[in-house]
């Protein structure tokens, strides 16, 4: 970093900042407010806990009025150094480390409700004054006073602890305030959060063993990032687990995730009707199957925490129906064992696709083709390791401040930085790759749209899901290689007995053919227990939102009393405390629940 600052002057700019900031807020002056913030500057907030409690802010560059994010009355505003983000300290953005930034923590509380929160900053000169303003600043509201998350209770021997946790169990199966619906990593860390906020929460789940979620997908399956960034809440994995954890050894820790955090789960459970909701109440009125018997419950909220996709996409192509090999769909995929020695085709060319071509060629396979239809973006995980998520996670900050910086960014501008040359950087080191896969056939891309700018692997995972994109665990070096080999861009036209025949007139001869085509969008799980016509269900659920933030996940969904959470394992840890909040203040009448705009 090519600067004459020190870390002392880091610490005065942000004191400077943050004295004017106080003032703006002191006296309510939004102008003075935005003043503090260069012209290109954007504000991003987690949760007000009322709509009042929002400065109009529509001076400053970009706003997010879906969550509004500087609270007012507030008071206490001010630097924390006690973190371990620590003091304010000089900084440079991803790909630009000539620029030097100031970067920083502000704490902050309410009195109006009583609560606190912190807020991140990121400081620049203004290039026509040279005064240091804001170029982002992210707040988030943490606690409401008074409700504050609890640690475990001291448990001493006038009442055994069986008997505690059984009583603690009957209460919430008694009377849940929410009823969440799926218990992999969304539902679990939204419940496990819930009950140290002092929320009710009962989890049910219709595989017959917490954690079969994962132990049901295919076997060679592992998380695609590592697991210092892909781990679930309160609870790290295990030091002994691999960096990549593979999908049995994250079933068995749900399930051991469960016991440990005292969550109350119903397994082989299922909704046996559209659930309704009376308006007079406030409540749902939902029928339950539990393994076949009948039961009713009426939860004051439903969190739907059934996956970030819906149901596998199955193409059809005619000559299907008379083809003498084997057609599944990736997510039915059990291994490739079986057809060692066979001729395999994968229509597919993303993270599933590569997953299921790894496993036929190590398990021998006479020939594996992988059809790419539409250009991927690949990143190697060994670069998206060093170079993306640990800079991001590093490990002198605590699990809850990693979140929270990575958080802070908002996401149109993340993305802006990567078209604007972060994504060139990252490329770099893996164009040994690139170089390689091309040659081989294959054909890459790195914008969603084109010429809408390189947004890079980021804008894949949190605008599509991942869909389109491709963590490379492998497959890539076996594709340069030639055990895989690559047909790209020519449309399938029919199957014959045994072959795949494609537009040109080429065929491709097959013993088994697995589709890595993708799924549904999550809104079909919704549909597939409310009803295809019930309210909501011709909105848009996750991605990204024209504010940049997520698609009715994480926030008033638009139907009273429904929420939605869905996404990666470390957007469930941070936002589900978020979400925590608004159930806890709508049940405490801070706040009525009010549709996304």
């Amino acid at each position: 970093m090519s600067s004459s600052l020190t870390p002392s002057d880091a610490v005065r700019i942000a004191s400077e900042w943050a004295g004017r900031l106080t003032e703006a807020v002191k006296n309510g002056d939004a102008e003075a407010f935005a003043a503090e913030f260069l012209q290109a500057g954007w504000l991003r907030g987690a949760y007000s806990a009322a709509s009042s409690l929002s400065l109009p802010l529509t001076l400053v560059g970009q706003t997010s009025s879906a969550s509004p994010g500087i609270y007012a009355p507030s008071k206490d505003l001010a630097i924390q150094s006690t973190s371990s983000i620590g003091p304010p300290a000089l900084f440079s953005p991803p790909g630009n480390p000539n620029v030097v930034g100031v970067s920083g923590v502000l704490a902050f509380s309410l009195s109006s409700p009583p609560a606190v929160g912190r807020a991140f900053f990121r400081l620049f000169p203004d290039p026509s004054d040279g005064v240091w303003r804001a170029n982002t600043l992210f707040t988030s509201l943490e606690e409401l006073k008074g409700h504050e998350e609890q640690e475990a209770p001291e448990v001493f021997m006038d009442e055994p602890w069986g008997e505690l946790q059984a009583k603690k169990v009957a209460e919430i199966e008694a009377d849940p305030t929410v009823l969440i619906v799926g218990a992999g990593q969304a539902g679990l860390m939204c419940a496990a959060r819930f009950g140290r906020m002092g929320i009710r929460a009962l989890v049910i789940e219709k595989t017959p063993k917490v954690g079969d979620v994962w132990r049901n997908r295919y076997p060679n399956l592992s998380v695609h990032t590592p697991g210092y960034h892909t781990y679930m809440l309160y609870n790290p994995w295990p030091s002994t687990f691999p960096k990549y954890v593979p999908k049995q050894k994250i079933g068995d820790f749900f399930e051991q995730y469960a016991v440990g955090q005292e969550l109350a789960v119903w397994t082989s459970t299922t909704i046996a009707a559209p659930p309704t909701y009376d308006e007079e109440t406030r409540r749902w009125s939902v029928q339950l199957s539990r393994r076949g018997e009948k039961m009713s419950l009426s939860p004051r909220h439903i969190l739907m925490a059934t996956g970030t996709v819906g149901v596998p996409k199955m193409p059809s192509w005619p000559g299907m129906d008379t083809f003498k090999g084997t057609v599944y769909h990736s997510d039915a995929h059990k291994g490739a064992a079986p057809f060692k020695g066979k001729n395999v085709v994968v229509v597919g060319a993303c993270n599933s696709g590569a997953d299921m071509c790894i496993d036929f060629v190590l398990k021998g396979a006479a020939n594996v083709t992988m059809v790419q239809r539409s250009a991927t973006c690949v990143l190697s995980a060994r670069v998206a390791d060093a170079v993306l998520f640990r800079r991001n996670y590093p490990p002198t900050y605590s699990l809850a401040d990693q979140d929270f910086v990575f958080n802070s960014t908002p996401l149109p501008l993340l993305l802006k930085t990567m078209a604007g040359g972060a994504t060139q950087a990252l490329k770099a080191p893996d164009r040994a790759l690139h170089e390689g896969l091309m040659k081989a056939g294959m054909k890459l891309t790195w914008e969603m749209e084109p010429g809408k700018g390189e947004v890079g692997l980021l804008g894949f995972l949190f605008d599509r899901v991942a869909s389109g994109s491709l963590m490379d665990m492998g497959a890539g070096q076996m594709i340069i290689d030639g055990k895989i080999k690559i047909k790209q861009g020519v449309e399938i036209t029919h199957f014959e007995s045994d072959s795949v025949v494609f537009a040109v007139g080429s065929k491709i001869p097959a013993d088994v053919v697995v589709l890595a085509t993708g799924y549904t969008p999550a809104i079909d799980h919704y549909m597939a227990i409310f009803g295809p016509d019930a309210p909501g269900a011709d909105l848009p659920l996750g991605g990204l939102d024209h504010e940049g933030e997520n698609r009715r996940a994480y926030r008033p969904s638009g139907v009273k009393g429904l929420w939605f959470a869905i996404g990666p394992f470390q957007l469930v840890r941070f936002l589900s405390k978020h979400l925590g909040m608004q159930i806890l203040a709508e049940e405490l009448g801070l706040k009525p629940a009010q549709p996304p705009s």
